[in-house]
């Protein structure tokens, strides 16, 4: 008789941000459909073969709705679509890494768990793995950026981007030099796709390896 080899717990991890990947290039796809559709309705392309003057008297007679356009097609609702997504891979990526945590201790029947211990939840998480499972997950670069999530999801949660406000500041003008898809706009963080891609791939290459350094099993089911 065949034997299933298949691990649940890690599946549910792998679908839970593979689902927020496509959920994402849907927003984004959905998004850029209706501002092609509000650009095309506004016309906003100046006409072909100006001069410069004929130019700078076309934009006079559309500023008002070139102006509109940049600010909410442009900047605005780009912003609030980066912001609610980063929010929500936070909310996820905190749900399964407790997840794991309390699949680890059920799996080795420790006699503590995660929310038995002191801190925030990245230091309680790396202490239970470290010091109660002894699992050692060498991943230094990984945790990094982890916490460089939980500063950009915190500026955005309690200041609204405005980034002189944050306490994390420091580090995040930092990251805004880094060209990994979050910028400074006038004291305003700009997250890009590209950061929110970035993260995703992050995040589940950092679960990957600590699922191997944990033992668990396969993510698709395989037959021995």
């Amino acid at each position: 008789m065949a034997l299933i080899n298949w691990d649940v717990h890690r599946w549910e991890t792998d679908f839970a941000f593979s689902n927020l990947k496509d959920y994402l290039e849907m927003a984004e796809s959905q998004f850029e459909a209706v501002r092609e559709k509000e650009r095309a309705r506004t016309d906003l392309t100046p006409p072909a073969g100006l001069s410069e003057d004929g130019y700078h008297e076309w934009y006079s007679d559309y500023q008002g709705e070139v102006l509109f356009f940049e600010e909410r097609y442009e900047r605005d609702f780009p912003s609030k679509i980066r912001y609610s997504f980063i929010v929500l891979l936070h909310i996820v990526l905190e749900d399964r890494l407790r997840a794991t945590c309390n699949e680890i201790q059920k799996r080795r029947n420790l006699p503590i768990t995660e929310k038995d211990l002191r801190g925030a939840q990245f230091e309680r998480v790396n202490a239970f793995l470290k010091k109660i499972a002894e699992i050692h997950y060498d991943n230094q670069k990984g945790w990094q950026e982890l916490k460089d999530l939980q500063m950009i999801r915190d500026c955005i949660v309690h200041t609204n981007g405005r980034i002189e406000e944050s306490r994390d500041k420091k580090r995040i003008y930092e990251l805004c030099k880094k060209q990994i898809g979050v910028s400074d706009a006038e004291g305003a963080l700009v997250v890009e796709k590209a950061y929110c891609m970035r993260s995703l791939e992050t995040i589940s290459a950092f679960f990957n390896g600590l699922l191997d350094s944990a033992g668990f099993g396969p993510c698709q089911i395989t037959y021995s």
